[in-house]
């Protein structure tokens, strides 16, 4: 089988810190790099340990897979430099490392097929999500084969659903397990048995989840919420009211989608 060319890179930002591309590195599938100018390309070169520094997105006539990398910065200087490059367009596949597809509509405009490419939280260089055309997955998948990297595809616009799923398990849970922290600390509890009571109850809530989905939920109900509501509020306003709304919220949330459920059956 011959080799696959490898892929351009235009950059700016940390590229250093993004995963998707070490990844293409490890794979020695980075060929010409290019940037806001021939230095900052060497740089990035330098920092990323991979591919030759080149003046301008001209030069990437001759790989099929462009890929852009705007770590910490918006993509579109980028994107608007690049749609300035002469290049045939229908020839080349172009894939954005980030979390929004939209800035790569002036691309597809011109007739390059596109697509979205990010890191799961989490998987670090194990586990990549991949919005857009199959055509352009395959390019991808075939340089980065030799990692044993699984890549997923999403439906375009999913991206947006799937990185709400992350949050609602790790940013929006945050908060959550504060407020745990501040309930049972308030309880006198010493900060190693707090953290210990917090880690067993996460633990057990995920165990009935990953056991059984939504029926878990009514296995977890202990005591009087009401109660709780009240006596936590006495130790702490804020507390007291985010655990009132929080519980109040996902009863409106379990009764809502159940019967949504029920409708679909």
């Amino acid at each position: 089988m011959r080799k696959p060319r490898p892929a351009a890179l235009l950059a700016a930002g940390n590229a250093q810190g993004c995963p998707v591309l070490r990844a293409f590195v490890k794979a020695h599938a980075v060929g010409p790099v290019a940037s806001t100018s021939l230095r900052v390309a060497s740089r990035t070169v330098n920092a990323i340990g991979g591919g030759h520094a080149v003046p301008s997105p001209d030069e990437f006539g001759e790989c099929h897979l462009i890929l852009i990398s705007a770590l910490g910065k918006s993509p579109r200087a980028l994107i608007s430099e690049l749609a300035g490059a002469g290049l045939e367009w229908k020839r080349h596949a172009v894939v954005l490392i980030g979390d929004d597809a939209r800035p790569l509509a002036p691309l597809a405009e011109l007739g390059a097929a596109t697509g979205l490419l990010a890191a799961v939280p989490g998987f670090e260089e194990t586990l990549f999500i991949f919005e857009g055309s199959r055509m352009v997955l395959r390019p991808v998948r075939h340089l980065l084969n030799s990692q044993g990297i699984r890549i997923i595809l999403v439906a375009p616009g999913a991206r947006a659903r799937f990185d709400a799923g992350v949050s609602l398990a790790g940013h929006v849970l945050f908060p959550m397990l504060a407020a745990a922290g501040l309930a049972l600390a308030s309880a006198r509890l010493s900060r190693n048995l707090t953290d210990a009571v917090v880690e067993k109850t996460v633990q057990r809530t995920l165990r009935a989840w990953l056991r059984s989905r939504r029926r878990g939920w009514g296995t977890l109900a202990g005591g009087s919420l009401a109660a709780q509501v009240e006596a936590l509020g006495k130790a702490d306003i804020g507390a007291g009211a985010y655990l009132g709304d929080t519980v109040e919220a996902a009863r409106r949330f379990m009764r809502s989608d159940g019967e949504a459920h029920r409708d679909q059956r």
